[in-house]
């Protein structure tokens, strides 16, 4: 679902930062979630741009290979307003995997 090689890469394996960047993502990628689904029953393609990109680096640091082409798909079609009709599908997709994503982090750093 997803690989923490770079994050312990970059951290040169230190596990003090691993747990706060783990919490970080778990933390503000839930409340992303949220906010995006908000802006889409809204039709608010800018804030579901916004929060798209919020997602987007998080999801491509942990590679998360399910919903690293969801979330760019996503990220462009709100941003340029165009493939409108494939949005639900994708949200359907973000909804799912990334809860279950964040819940697997958090026993990571148990």
């Amino acid at each position: 679902m997803y690989d923490l090689a770079e994050i312990r890469e970059m951290s040169g394996n230190d596990q003090d930062f691993i747990k706060e960047l783990i919490q970080l993502f778990v933390k503000n990628n839930i409340e992303y979630l949220q906010e995006i689904n908000i802006a889409y029953e809204q039709k608010d393609w800018v804030q579901v741009k916004f929060f798209a990109h919020k997602i987007k680096p998080s999801i491509l640091v942990i590679h998360a290979v399910g919903l690293k082409q969801p979330i760019l798909d996503l990220n462009e079609f709100s941003g340029k307003q165009i493939n409108l009709e494939k949005i639900p599908a994708l949200l359907e997709l973000l909804n799912e995997q990334l809860p279950v994503i964040c819940s697997e982090l958090k026993k990571e750093i148990k």
